[in-house]
C-alpha cells in the first residue's frame, strides 16, 4: 500500500511539473532562471499576436534535447479573447522520452490527466482546472506579467527569410522583446502572410533544449465568453501546495478503503 501511494505521489509531482512546461503553450519556456515558479504564461509575448485579439486553434508543443531527440510532444487546444486565454491539454496524449506510461495511467486515476488553464489579464488571475478531479486552483499573475500588460515591451525584428509552415507561406524573423525592467527575450517567429501575420510557429532554446510551438486550424471567430470563466461546482484551492495536499489526502483515504 505504501509503495502504491509513493508511486501515485511521484505521478502527481510529474503532472504538476508539466504545468511549468506547456500550460499556455510555448511561452512557459521563458521563466526567469532562479526566479519563482511561473504560471506558464508570459504577458510580454502578447506582442507577437499583433492585431489578433480573438481566435481559437489547435496547437502542438515539441521539445527536442541537444541530440534532437523528442523529449515531449504535447497536443493542445488554445483560445484567446480580448486579453483572456485558455489552454487545454490531455497529458495521456503526450509522447516523447519524458512520457512515462505508468505515470500517465496514475494521473488519469487521480483525475490529473486533463488540465485547463484560464489566464485573465483583466483580473490578474490564473485559473488551473482539473476537470476529471473537479478541482480548481486560483493563482495570481506575477508582478512582471501584470507590468507587461500595462506597459508592453519594446519589440525588434530581424528578417531571416521566408519558409512554408503547415502549408502557409511565412516570414521568418528573429524577435527580441525588451521589457521595461530591461529583461530581454529572443524567439524565432514564423508569421503566416495569408493569416494577416499570425505567429503560426514560435521557437526558442532553453537549457540546451529546442522548444517549438506550432498552431494549426486557426479560426478568427471569437470564442464564447463562457470558456474563460471558472466553472461552478469545483473544489476551490488558492495555491498549488493546497491542491497537492488535497490530492495526497484523497490518496490516503482511498488507500484505507478495504
Amino acid at each position: 500500500m505504501i509503495r502504491s501511494i509513493h508511486r501515485r505521489m511521484k505521478a502527481a509531482a510529474f503532472g504538476i511539473g508539466i504545468l511549468g512546461l506547456g500550460l499556455a503553450g510555448w511561452w512557459s519556456a521563458f521563466a526567469q532562471p532562479g526566479g519563482p515558479p511561473r504560471t506558464g504564461f508570459d504577458a510580454a509575448l502578447l506582442q507577437l499576436f499583433g492585431e489578433h485579439k480573438a481566435f481559437s486553434a489547435q496547437g502542438e508543443l515539441r521539445v527536442l534535447d541537444s541530440q534532437q531527440k523528442e523529449k515531449v510532444v504535447l497536443p493542445m487546444e488554445f483560445a484567446m479573447r480580448e486579453g483572456k486565454f485558455r489552454t487545454e491539454v490531455d497529458l495521456t496524449r503526450m509522447r516523447g522520452t519524458q512520457a512515462n506510461p505508468d505515470q500517465m495511467a496514475m494521473l488519469k486515476q487521480m483525475g490529473m490527466d486533463r488540465i485547463v488553464s484560464i489566464t485573465r489579464t483583466d483580473t490578474g488571475a490564473l485559473h488551473l482546472l482539473f476537470p476529471s478531479a473537479r478541482a480548481a486552483v486560483r493563482l495570481e499573475m506575477p508582478p512582471e506579467d501584470r507590468a507587461a500588460v500595462e506597459k508592453p515591451p519594446a519589440i525588434e525584428r530581424k528578417s531571416l527569410g521566408e519558409e512554408t509552415v503547415e502549408g502557409h507561406r511565412c516570414v521568418k524573423e528573429q524577435v527580441t522583446l525588451t521589457a521595461a525592467n530591461g529583461r530581454k527575450m529572443e524567439v524565432t517567429v514564423w508569421t503566416a502572410t495569408d493569416l494577416k501575420g499570425f505567429p503560426i510557429q514560435v521557437q526558442t532554446t532553453e537549457k540546451g533544449d529546442t522548444v517549438t510551438f506550432r498552431y494549426r486550424n486557426v479560426k478568427f471567430t471569437a470564442p464564447g465568453a463562457e470558456l474563460f470563466e471558472p466553472p461552478s461546482g469545483y473544489t476551490a484551492y488558492t495555491s498549488m501546495e493546497a491542491f497537492t495536499m488535497g490530492m495526497m489526502q484523497k490518496l490516503m483515504q482511498e488507500a484505507k478503503k478495504p
